[in-house]
């Protein structure tokens, strides 16, 4: 699996790919190879869903800095990084149906998010001022616990 996983990124670098598919691979850390010497400055679109993933790296927007679509669902991840707030670009992030009790307010430096989904998580409450980026612009999938937050977007806005 490992040689494959290797494989799989080593063609990702080296024919500059814009999405990379890592679904479905039983990772328990994110993969080193993703962050390896300059990363893949090319990459646009990660998707890491249903694995087994606890945290992310503090280098993921020095080493992917281009990423506009993040898709971490269905893992175990408990905390985001404060560097999150360092993807510039990033237009969608998928954190629901993970471990998640906190959610670091430097996601609300996220100008260009339009899709944050954080349903499904041990969320008790948002940071202050995390949504504020997102307020006139398309949904946000948001619950707590099993109730729907209201960040106090228009009715329009949210998506449960």
């Amino acid at each position: 699996m490992a040689s494959e996983l290797c494989k799989t990124i080593s063609v990702a670098r080296l024919e500059k790919h814009k999405n990379l598919f890592l679904n479905y691979r039983n990772l328990h850390h994110f993969p080193l190879e993703l962050l390896k010497d300059e990363g893949l400055q090319y990459l646009e679109r990660l998707y890491m869903k249903r694995n087994s993933l606890t945290t992310l790296p503090e280098n993921l927007a020095q080493k992917l800095p281009n990423l506009v679509e993040l898709y971490l669902h269905s893992n175990n991840i408990v905390v985001v990084p404060e560097a999150i707030g360092s993807l510039v670009k990033l237009q969608c992030l998928d954190l629901s149906d993970n471990a998640l009790e906190i959610v670091c307010p430097e996601i609300g430096r996220l100008r260009a998010l339009r899709h944050l989904r954080l349903a499904n998580n041990q969320l008790q409450f948002l940071p202050p001022g995390c949504l504020h980026s997102m307020a006139d612009e398309w949904y946000i999938g948001v619950c707590l616990g099993s109730k729907p937050v209201n960040p106090g977007l228009p009715k329009r806005s949210m998506q449960t």
